[in-house]
């Protein structure tokens, strides 16, 4: 036997009306709602003025509208804050560590810069580990520019341990070479390891955002650099881009547009 949820009923109402409001930034009369919902008109007002005093909605003085408050949004952050991030990327990065073949990593913004917190790797096939736990060094890594890119260059600045040390032959090793390379990772929407960390190892990693545009993580992609030829990272940048979206929009997240303001070397 299958069971129908009922929409009607006091607190379905109130939900509706709750949502109709929200969904119209601005603002709508007792009429409009009524209208909208197909409530009683009287019901409706009544609804809204609870909702008034929990609360939930504000009304416009003048033009006696009424718009989803400040409170709404407060309630929405905590739901947010309680999502598992690991939970809801393990999907998306298994589907991308299937897809190409390679290890496909996450790691969640720190104060200190970042952590490495889950992997997804091919059984039966050569691929990069990475240690779970660690923190990516932030010049030498696709992952740690993809975490801190849309960051204030001050922040930057104090997590970088300088000098810069040089890993490799292509390794980021200037100030001002390593802000122009965070100002084309905001304008492509990810970052690359060109063998800078490693040798014959290529990265690439995308950010991954929470409700207010700010950085919270990234997903990346690495393996050997004799299967992924330099050519190849575009087409890596693509993949863990689109995977670091659907993240994004799992978890409620806002994806900005890309830009470069605060990092210019001006």
């Amino acid at each position: 036997m299958t069971l129908k949820v009922s929409q009607s009923g006091a607190l379905g109402n109130g939900l509706e009306v709750l949502e109709t409001v929200c969904a119209d930034p601005n603002g709508l009369g007792v009429s409009e709602v009524a209208r909208i919902t197909n409530l009683d008109k009287g019901n409706v007002h009544r609804i809204l003025r609870s909702l008034e005093i929990r609360g939930y909605v504000e009304q416009n003085a003048t033009s006696k509208k009424y718009r989803a408050s400040s409170h709404v949004l407060s309630l929405a952050r905590s739901v947010l804050r309680g999502l598992d991030i690991i939970g809801l990327a393990r999907p998306v990065m298994r589907d991308l560590s299937i897809e190409s073949g390679e290890s496909v990593h996450l790691a969640q913004r720190t104060r200190f810069g970042g952590v490495y917190v889950a992997q997804e790797r091919q059984r039966g096939r050569i691929t990069i580990e990475t240690e779970i736990g660690a923190s990516p060094i932030i010049h030498a890594t696709a992952t740690g520019k993809a975490l801190l890119c849309f960051e204030e260059w001050e922040i930057i600045e104090s997590l970088l341990a300088k000098p810069l040390v040089k890993f490799t032959e292509t390794t980021i090793h200037t100030i001002e070479d390593f802000k122009s390379e965070l100002i084309q990772v905001r304008e492509r929407g990810y970052a690359i390891d060109n063998e800078e960390l490693t040798d014959d190892v290529r990265c690439a990693a995308a950010p991954i955002f929470d409700f207010s545009g700010t950085v919270i993580a990234c997903v990346g992609m690495s393996g050997p650099s004799s299967r992924i030829e330099f050519e190849r990272l575009s087409v890596m940048g693509q993949m863990v881009s689109d995977a670091a979206k659907e993240i994004t929009r799992k978890a409620g997240g806002h994806y900005p547009l890309m830009g470069s303001a605060h990092l210019q070397t001006t």
